[in-house]
């Protein structure tokens, strides 16, 4: 009788280990409170020079500070901004209704 030599699985389980290895840097790598930090809002109407504060409202994507102002506070009619001060710009970031941020 002759034997068949059995074709070897190592490879397949170093294919596997290297891409569980490369998926878990690729999740832990994303700090884990960036998808949950929730920033506090002030909404304004029109102009933040003008000082129509409205109120303030919690986000967790900055984009959505303006578009979620305009929607929570009726008064806005998509004209209010909202803003929060950005701790790595050590600035006021606002973003109006379309998303577009405006950095005073």
């Amino acid at each position: 009788m002759t034997r068949v030599p059995r074709k070897s699985r190592h490879p397949a389980i170093l294919a596997a280990a290297v891409l569980l290895a490369s998926l878990t840097v690729a999740i832990t790598g994303i700090p884990a409170h960036a998808q949950d930090e929730s920033i506090t809002v002030s909404c304004f109407k029109g102009n933040l020079g003008e000082g129509n504060y409205i109120g303030n409202l919690t986000v967790t994507v900055p984009e959505n500070a303006g578009p979620l102002c305009n929607s929570t506070y009726y008064d806005c009619q998509g004209k209010c901004i909202g803003c929060f001060t950005d701790p790595k710009l050590d600035k006021q970031v606002c973003y109006d209704n379309t998303g577009t941020k405006i950095v005073k």
